[in-house]
């Protein structure tokens, strides 16, 4: 189960760390929501949305990762949190998020991540 977690871990960064780059450049080198418009105001919102997202689950999916490499205890309530919200950024995030719920609710987490179980 831990290589699981710290795969998950590794994920997490990646995910975060490139989601959150690819909001700051649509954010910074293609001028935002006024590139997506000419493809209609219902995209450029869903694209801007979507940028949106990404952009603030940068930095608490960074910290995440960090967190479940180190096995620290508050990244599982944290990363249940994450992960359902990591549910709307289609389709890594989507991939993402099954995953670590799948990882962070089963009861072998439990000894990984509860402090009376470590010795």
């Amino acid at each position: 189960m831990d290589s699981h977690v710290k795969t998950l871990g590794l994920a997490c960064i990646l995910v975060g760390g490139f989601g959150g780059l690819a909001a700051i450049i649509y954010f910074g080198l293609f001028a935002g929501p006024a590139s997506s418009a000419a493809y209609g105001p219902v995209i450029g919102y869903l694209v801007t949305g979507w940028m949106l997202l990404m952009l603030i689950l940068m930095i608490p999916c960074i910290a995440l990762g960090v967190g479940l490499l180190n096995f620290r205890p508050w990244t599982r309530s944290i990363g249940t949190i994450i992960a359902i919200l990591e549910l709307l950024n289609f389709p890594i995030g989507t991939a993402l998020g099954i995953y670590a719920l799948w990882i962070l609710m089963s009861p072998e987490a439990d000894q990984l991540f509860t402090p009376r179980f470590k010795l």
